[in-house]
């Protein structure tokens, strides 16, 4: 292990021993998971970035193509590089993450390319799926497929399309009408709880799919953080993680404390006293909740004896309020503050 590596590993260390919030400090959360500073200016030595160039990056634990995915990332995004090996790069996300990509995955860059990418007009994927084409009608070839959430570099306007330059450098077109300018969508976003509420309704039925964290197929808290994400609000990535962010909503005397779009954690205690948290979901109102589970997207009741009753209710042991936190020194921040983005 590095020694980059080791500070980071101790810093967290540190934030966690510092929480108030009874939950294990699980291997993953320390293996996996590193304090990213706020802004790419924090480390001008780095000189090994890279940026997502497909519509959906999957994510591995190990360099090889058996090994467990543990997240994903969405074009535009980007990460840095800490290690390369065999076709396989070893990164860290926005949001702290560590794992391996394909390299064919990322475009590669340095630190002035990373920031050449941020300042440039960029465009933003508002549509659940989207395709970028090699000419600006209807039926041409299709270069490469597109999610909401994705960003290219805005060139010009072209009738009822943009073109666009994709991270690697390829251009191509995409229908206006699914699109939209990154820095102003970011800007507007000051949501609701009812706001998270509706985008969480966007990936009804959508499939659950172990670390995924787009619209194609979403785990737990991948539903979470795309759905804060959307509405320009980065979490951390894990429910174990995201239970230890925000603010702490008493839920000991019932649901009656709870507002739309707060964090409901799922929990087994372990023999030292500490919760392990397993899984997420999000607070609709009326005692209502979405969450990804049993296969798919849907939503249920967490109240006794309504015919939807979710039977894992019986394992909530915690719950948080992501709004109000929000670049408060809570874990949370807001993406049009975020250095990893602008």
């Amino acid at each position: 292990m590095t020694f980059r590596k080791h500070i980071y590993l101790l810093a967290l260390l540190a934030l966690l021993a510092g929480c108030s919030k009874n939950f294990a400090v699980t291997s993953g959360d320390l293996e996996r998971t590193l304090p990213m500073p706020k802004t790419l200016d924090d480390d001008k030595s780095r000189q090994d970035y890279g940026i997502c160039k497909l519509s959906v990056m999957n994510i591995r634990e190990e360099p090889a193509y058996e090994a467990e995915m543990g997240t994903q990332m969405v074009m535009g995004s980007i990460c840095w590089i800490i290690e390369r090996k065999d076709g396989w790069s070893m990164i860290i996300t926005p949001e702290g993450y560590v794992a391996w990509v394909t390299d064919g995955s990322l475009q590669f860059t340095d630190y002035d390319g990373a920031m050449a990418w941020k300042a440039a007009p960029r465009l933003i994927v508002t549509s659940r799926y989207a395709t970028f084409l090699s000419a600006p009608k209807a039926g041409s070839d299709i270069v490469r497929d597109a999610v909401r959430g994705c960003i290219v570099t805005k060139l010009a306007r072209r009738g009822s399309y943009y073109k666009c330059r994709l991270p690697d450098g390829v251009e191509a077109y995409i229908a206006a009408r699914d699109v939209t300018d990154c820095r102003k969508y970011f800007e507007s976003q000051h949501p609701s709880g009812a706001d998270i509420v509706t985008d969480a309704k966007q990936f009804m039925g959508v499939p659950y799919m172990w670390a995924g964290t787009s619209i194609k197929a979403v785990d737990c808290s991948g539903l979470a953080q795309r759905v804060y994400m959307d509405c320009g609000i980065l979490l951390p990535r894990n429910a174990s993680q995201q239970a230890r962010v925000g603010e702490e909503i008493d839920i000991s005397q019932g649901w009656g404390n709870l507002q739309p779009g707060d964090l409901l954690f799922f929990g087994r205690p372990r023999g030292d006293g500490t919760w392990s948290i397993y899984h997420v979901a999000i607070y609709a109102g009326d005692g209502q909740i979405i969450h990804s589970a049993a296969g798919k997207v849907h939503t249920a009741s967490c109240v006794r004896g309504r015919a939807n009753y979710y039977k894992g209710c019986d394992n909530i042991v915690s719950a948080c309020r992501i709004l109000g936190s929000e670049d408060a020194d809570k874990g949370v921040s807001r993406i049009i503050n975020n250095g990893w983005y602008f």
